[in-house]
């Protein structure tokens, strides 16, 4: 079980900061393996209301960037592993080397993963641009 320490959170629409809670629940993400085993956090998440009048937002929920990324459900860092085997085998083959490591996925959801991926920062050639 997973909770945070923070006493509020801000508001993701006007970024005004609020610790009126409004209520709880869990969100159950995948992570990395241990030791050969599948890892799945539960994590207790609150939401808040939004005092500010002039938001869209009346409550909304806290927000973990370096964990999770908002509506994920695998943290970070399995997410960029998973990739990172799409990448180098394919879709169809990573999938299927991911599910002896306890991180499986779908071959969809590698293509996925892997298209949200930006590309590698290019250097122009010595001597000015390309084209």
């Amino acid at each position: 079980m997973v909770r945070t320490e923070r006493r509020g959170a801000q508001c993701p629409s006007c970024k005004q900061h609020s610790d009126a809670p409004h209520s709880t629940y869990v969100r159950r993400p995948a992570d990395l393996p241990s030791a050969g085993r599948v890892v799945q956090f539960e994590l207790h998440v609150r939401r808040f209301s939004c005092r500010n009048t002039r938001c869209e937002r009346r409550t909304f929920s806290e927000r973990l960037p370096r964990l999770l990324a908002p509506n994920a459900r695998r943290t970070r860092r399995l997410a960029r592993a998973q990739c990172s085997v799409g990448m180098t085998a394919g879709a169809e083959t990573g999938a299927r080397l991911l599910k002896p490591l306890a991180m499986q996925t779908s071959p969809d959801t590698l293509l996925r993963l892997m298209h949200h991926t930006p590309l590698p920062a290019q250097t122009p050639p010595p001597g000015g641009r390309c084209g």
